[in-house]
C-alpha cells in the first residue's frame, strides 16, 4: 500500500472552499509524522470527561496486551506510545517483508538525552499526537508527556462539542438527516431515547419484538441489551435501570433481520473535508461484539456488498452519508469515523441500514483496511481477529499451533497465506490480534 503519506485523489470538500486551498491540507496532514496511542474503549473516557480516568480492568488489559497493533497501520515515520515495551524482541524477529515498522517509545526512552523525540523541538507542527479515540484521558496522556519531557509535538485540543458527537445520540440524528437526503428511500426508524424505565415499557407495547436496547456511550457491540419479546422480567429492568442511572438515558429500537454488518471507513479535517476512505466488512457475535473483519481488496468486498444492495442504492447511502458527516462533524473534528451499517432484509428484499452508529476514532475496520494495502497480496484474502480467552495459556496454545500450521507465504513482498499474529503473546495473554490467510 502507498503510504498515508500519498495523496488520497478520493476527496469531497465543501463547495464554498477552493479545491487547491483544501488538497494543500490534506497534504500537509499527510505528510506529518503521529505519535499514535491505542486506548481502546474511549467512549467511556469521553463520558466521564476526566483527564484522570481509569478504565475498568478488562479494558486495561486490552489495552496492555494489544498496544502494538498501531505499529500495523502507522507509517515508517511515525511512532507508537507503549506504557512498557514487555516483548522488545517481537519487532525485530518479523520477517524483512514487513519492515520497517514505526518506532515504539516508552517513558524509559524518553528519559535518554537522545531520546528519538528530541529533535522534533524545532518542527512541531510536523509531529503530532494521534491517540485511537480522542478523550481528556488520552489527550491529558500526551500532555503530561510533553510537560515532564520536555516535548514538543502538537496534541489536539479537546472540544465540548466532541461530547454529544460521540454519542449514539448524533448517529440518530445523522440518520434522520440522511432520511431526508434520500426520501424515496426505506431507511429504518431511529431509535428512541428514554430517560425512564416506563418509556422504555411503552415503547415495546407499541411495536413487535425484537428489541435492541444501547447505552449512549458504548461501542463494538458493548453495551447492549437484545430483548426477544414485550415483557421486562427482573434481569432485564435491572440492566436497563443500571444503564439510565450510569450514562442518563438509553435508546431502543427494533431488531432487524441482518444479512451483513460492515461500515465506510472516513478521514475528516476538521476544516469542511470529508475523505471517504473505503469499505470495511466485519463479524459480529451472536450478542453484537465485535469479532473481525473479512480481509480483502476494496474491489472485491463492493462487489460482495452490491450483490445484494444493488450499485445505485450503495452510492446513494455513500453521498448521503458524506453529505451528513460533513454537516456533522468535518468543520469540528480532525480524524477518523467508522460509519458502522448493516444489509438486512425487508419484505423479501435487501434494504441498508446506514447509520448503525458513528465511531469518532481509529477503528478495527479501518485498521484492516489499512493492513491490507500495506502486507497482503491483492488476490489473497483472509480474515483480522481480535479474541478473547478467559483462561491463561488458551491464547498461547492457539497461537503456537496456528503459527505452525499456516506459516506466512511471500509473493513480491506481499503475504499471500499464513498466520501473524500482530501482538506479542505470551502464556499470560489473553487478547489476541491477528490475521489469517487462507
Amino acid at each position: 500500500m502507498p503510504s498515508t503519506r500519498t495523496w488520497n485523489k478520493q476527496i469531497n470538500i465543501e463547495r464554498s472552499r477552493p479545491f487547491l486551498k483544501a488538497t494543500a491540507f490534506f497534504c500537509f496532514y499527510l505528510l506529518m509524522s503521529h505519535i499514535h496511542y491505542f486506548n481502546p474503549g474511549h467512549e467511556t473516557a469521553v463520558l466521564l470527561g476526566t483527564a484522570n480516568y481509569t478504565p475498568p480492568t478488562n479494558v486495561q488489559k486490552m489495552q496492555r496486551q494489544l498496544a502494538l497493533l498501531p505499529v500495523w497501520y502507522a507509517d515508517p515515520e511515525d511512532f507508537v506510545w507503549i506504557e512498557e515495551n514487555t516483548a522488545p524482541r517481537f519487532l525485530t524477529l518479523q520477517p524483512k517483508e514487513l519492515r520497517p515498522f514505526a518506532r515504539l517509545i516508552t517513558r524509559n526512552d524518553l528519559s535518554k538525552p537522545d531520546h528519538p523525540l528530541s529533535k522534533s523541538r524545532e518542527k512541531e507542527a510536523e509531529i503530532e499526537a494521534m491517540p485511537w479515540g480522542i478523550s481528556p484521558q488520552s489527550l491529558g496522556l500526551f500532555e503530561r508527556l510533553k510537560q515532564t519531557y520536555g516535548l514538543s509535538f502538537t496534541v489536539p485540543e479537546w472540544k465540548e462539542a466532541y461530547l454529544r458527537l460521540t454519542g449514539r445520540q448524533t448517529a440518530a440524528e445523522c440518520l434522520e438527516k440522511m432520511q431526508r437526503l434520500v426520501p424515496d428511500l426505506s431507511l429504518p426508524v431511529p431509535p428512541k431515547f428514554c430517560t425512564k424505565m416506563e418509556e422504555v415499557e411503552k415503547y415495546l407495547f407499541l411495536r413487535n419484538a425484537p428489541f435492541v436496547v444501547k447505552t449512549p456511550f458504548s461501542s463494538s457491540g458493548r453495551g447492549l441489551l437484545w430483548l426477544h419479546k414485550r415483557k421486562l422480567d427482573e434481569k432485564d429492568k435491572n440492566w436497563i435501570q443500571g444503564a439510565i442511572r450510569k450514562q442518563g438515558s438509553v435508546s431502543i429500537e427494533c431488531g432487524l433481520e441482518k444479512v451483513q454488518d460492515f461500515a465506510m471507513e472516513f478521514f475528516s479535517d476538521g476544516r469542511g473535508g470529508i475523505r471517504y476512505e473505503g469499505l470495511s466488512v466485519f463479524g459480529t457475535e451472536e450478542r453484537g461484539a465485535y469479532s473481525g473483519n473479512i480481509l480483502e481488496n476494496q474491489d472485491s468486498m463492493r462487489r460482495r456488498l452490491i450483490r445484494l444492495t444493488g450499485e445505485g442504492l450503495f452510492e446513494r447511502i455513500r453521498e448521503a452519508v458524506m453529505q451528513v458527516l460533513q454537516e456533522t462533524y468535518a468543520f469540528v473534528y480532525k480524524g477518523y469515523l467508522g460509519v458502522d451499517m448493516l444489509i438486512y432484509r425487508q419484505n423479501d428484499a435487501y434494504a441498508i441500514h446506514p447509520c448503525v452508529e458513528i465511531n469518532m476514532r481509529y477503528t478495527m475496520g479501518m485498521a484492516a483496511l489499512r493492513f491490507f494495502r500495506k502486507y497482503i497480496a491483492p488476490s489473497a484474502t483472509g480474515d483480522f481477529h481480535i479474541s478473547f480467552e478467559g483462561k491463561a495459556g488458551e491464547a498461547y496454545k492457539q497461537h503456537q499451533f496456528m503459527k505452525k500450521a499456516y506459516p506466512l507465504t511471500f509473493e513480491n513482498g506481499k503475504i499471500t497465506e499464513g498466520y501473524l499474529s500482530l501482538c506479542p503473546v505470551t502464556g499470560e495473554t489473553l487478547y489476541r490480534a491477528y490475521m489469517l490467510i487462507l
